[in-house]
């Protein structure tokens, strides 16, 4: 047999195995169609083609892993809206059932429409186009608020003693998600990222990992650094978010070296990440950085990367260990869309983050808060945490200016002991400016 005839019979076997490998592939695919069809025609009560597909796709994408989703029509605006940190609305930060009796008006973001149109801190709203929502869950109020940019919200408010509600509209326009917080909100909206506690140390709480964090969080720094003995970075219950956003914080506080790499199914290196030259802030700036057991993804890799690279001391408790990097891959002509597993995380110490379905307490997984800086808070701790985050972004509970620190950070800001790890961070950093 000749050359040219082996070639070709190598030739014939591979597009065999291919068209083998396609034609089990399809048959599959058309078991799957013929359910669906079966099902429309013979189940005993009437069945939407629509939610058969969205079922299997679920089912399907589901069984992965818990990070791998189906994100249908419905969903996906919502998803978007969140990373990209806009959404039609009022621009007023609410609290109800069934931590409070009415649904309530916490604060309103400067220059909002809700600031705009006058509305104000303690305002309760009692109905929005009409519909009663003084007792509904301050999530499914905040739904209503929320509409297409230019449309008119007409509230009902009561505001004060006053026993006639007052009517008030406002025009949805498109608002920016704050993902950068501070130690306490100004009466026109603003966040103070001086602390009471001690107006020379810089607190910025991260709430998600968006296309603008990065850029709030510089800005925010900017406007302290020239004064500022520490920074401490909150990252505790943020759940993730945006690779590139974390990284570029990374970036900030360093100038070389890696920040953190992906490995893929075959557990080779698919990218690495590293910091560009300069920084925002000198390393003699201490920086510390504060998780706990809800501090995931995103919100990881920021931690292990300023720990690997001793840039930073981490405080709280071991994280949540979700080390994995979902892509987002568009479906039904961009409409809906699959978010994919497709890697890990490793930090520059190469260990692993991502906690694996049958690992153990004791096995590598997480980040660990650095030696000594662990701080437990039970229940009631918690709560208490969570009462004073509230109280903080109420304008009418907290001081509006930072103060001169003349005593110790408890006595200058009495509050502080509700939060232990924070109170601990604080330390932490008066301590390095000590030594």
């Amino acid at each position: 047999m000749t050359t040219f005839n082996f070639r070709m019979l190598g030739i014939v076997f591979v597009v065999c195995i291919f068209c083998y490998g396609n034609a089990v592939r399809l048959r599959k695919m058309g078991d799957l169609g013929l359910v669906m069809d079966l099902i429309d025609q013979q189940y005993v009560s009437e069945s939407q083609q629509s939610d058969l597909y969205q079922a299997a796709m679920r089912g399907m994408i589901d069984s992965l892993d818990p990070y791998s989703s189906y994100i249908s029509q419905d969903s996906l605006k919502p998803f978007q809206s969140m990373l990209e940190q806009e959404f039609g609305g009022l621009g007023i930060s609410l609290d109800g059932p069934p931590r409070r009796d009415n649904l309530m008006i916490i604060s309103t973001l400067y220059d909002s429409p809700a600031f705009r149109a006058g509305l104000k801190p303690g305002d309760i709203i009692l109905k929005v186009d009409g519909v009663d929502v003084a007792k509904k869950p301050f999530q499914e109020s905040s739904q209503l608020l929320r509409g297409k940019v230019g449309t008119v919200a007409k509230l009902s408010i009561q505001r004060g003693a006053d026993e006639v509600p007052i009517s008030v509209d406002v025009t949805r326009a498109m608002i920016e998600v704050e993902s950068v917080l501070g130690d306490r909100r100004l009466s026109d909206g603003r966040w103070e990222h001086r602390m009471q506690a001690d107006p020379s140390i810089g607190y910025f709480r991260v709430e998600l990992f968006g296309e603008k964090t990065s850029f709030e969080l510089e800005k925010s720094i900017n406007k302290i650094k020239d004064d500022c003995r520490g920074i401490i970075l909150d990252l505790r219950d943020n759940s993730g978010g945006l690779l590139e956003s974390a990284t570029t914080i990374c970036d900030m506080f360093l100038s070389y070296g890696e920040i953190v790499s992906t490995k893929g199914r075959s557990d080779v290196v698919d990218q690495v990440y590293y910091a560009n030259d300069g920084v925002l802030l000198p390393d003699t700036v201490p920086l510390v950085v504060l998780i706990n057991e809800n501090s995931a993804s995103a919100s990881e890799v920021l931690a292990a990367c300023l720990q690997d690279r001793r840039r930073a001391i981490v405080v709280g408790n071991r994280s949540f260990g979700k080390g994995s990097v979902q892509n987002v891959i568009p479906l039904e002509g961009g409409k809906a869309a699959m978010r994919l597993t497709t890697a890990y995380y490793y930090p520059p110490n190469g260990r692993r983050i991502h906690r694996l379905k049958d690992a153990k307490f004791e096995d590598e997984w997480g980040v660990k808060p650095n030696e000594g800086h662990e701080v437990d808070m039970d229940d009631d701790a918690v709560q208490k945490l969570i009462d004073r985050y509230r109280k903080r972004a109420d304008p009418s509970q907290v001081p509006q200016t930072p103060e001169q620190a003349n005593g110790s950070p408890t006595e200058n800001d009495a509050t502080l002991v509700d939060d232990p790890q924070l109170l601990h961070a604080v330390n932490v950093i008066l301590e390095a400016n000590t030594k």
